[in-house]
């Protein structure tokens, strides 16, 4: 009987072990690349999050307009890693939706109601960032419209402080955008001690900038992550993490080193092998993070 309990025992501790290493990791995926993985393999969005959520994918990115999907995703055990608005701060009105595999139903009428509806969603389900993307330019566009965004996004980022929620920007994956490159970055988070960084490995890539380099000038101000690569440095198509060009072993070994401990969410927008591409995305990023697990 006492060598039944301490081989019991003893089971239970490697089991709790290996779990906590894979928690502690803390990889997340985009929700509607869940939604994506449902239309592609012709199954519900319920079916698809419990294959993600199999594969170890712990947390999910949500968007406000995704409201439906937080009590599935609670359900399965998800955490709440971040939140993401799109504002378009030279618009009337604006609808916030970038998926289209997603239903665009997130209406809020002006900028100003695009906020209030995301603070709301965050305190409602306690997500621990609100990542904002605001508009890209357009080609017409003059130097008073950029500061106009600029002084827009400084002053949502001081007001979710008063809120009690963390504000952060990525460098965004078009040169029409202010949050373009470190450079542009930068002038941002100049413009407001509240802002923070959404690490975008692959969106540096695009800019032509090595992420490593990019983390070393960024590091401060490091909130949440997103795992992007890039095909090659001549390809800037997104691929799984681990099988491109962006130096995601490195980035990620430099964030671990340095006592990062938030989420790290992975982003393969445009897959048409969605499943399969998360799946090796996941090992990849579970491997670098912790290769002593990973090699079990």
């Amino acid at each position: 009987m006492r060598l039944f309990l301490l081989l019991a025992t003893f089971f239970t501790l490697l089991s709790c072990t290996g779990q906590k290493e894979q928690k502690e990791a803390k990889i997340s995926v985009f929700a509607v690349h869940i939604n994506t993985i449902a239309q592609q393999e012709n199954i519900s969005f319920t079916e698809a999050a419990a294959k993600v959520r199999q594969m170890g994918y712990a947390g999910a990115d949500v968007y406000p307009y995704q409201e439906d999907a937080i009590h599935v995703l609670d359900s399965l055990g998800f955490g709440h890693s971040c939140a993401i608005v799109h504002i378009n701060y030279l618009a009337e009105k604006h609808v916030d939706g970038i998926d289209a595999n997603t239903p665009r139903g997130f209406f809020r009428g002006g900028w100003g109601d695009l906020e209030d509806a995301a603070i709301n969603f965050v305190k409602k389900h306690n997500y621990p960032h609100l990542m904002l993307v605001p508009n890209v330019l357009p080609e017409d566009a003059t130097p008073k419209d950029a500061e106009k965004v600029r002084q827009h996004v400084a002053a949502f980022a001081d007001r979710c402080v008063n809120e009690g929620i963390d504000l952060v920007i990525e460098s965004y994956d078009n040169e029409g955008s202010l949050c373009y490159g470190t450079e542009r970055l930068q002038t941002l988070l100049n413009n407001s001690k509240s802002l923070g960084v959404a690490f975008d490995i692959g969106n540096f890539t695009f800019a032509k900038e090595d992420p490593v380099e990019a983390y070393e000038t960024l590091k401060d101000k490091v909130r949440h992550v997103h795992v992007k690569d890039r095909a090659s440095l001549d390809d800037m198509t997104p691929v799984p993490a681990g099988t491109g060009c962006s130096k995601i072993s490195t980035v990620l070994q430099k964030m671990e080193d340095a006592g990062y401990d938030g989420w790290y969410t992975i982003e393969v927008f445009g897959s048409k092998q969605m499943l399969s591409d998360l799946e090796v995305a996941y090992r990849n990023t579970f491997s670098f993070l912790r290769p002593d697990a990973a090699n079990q």
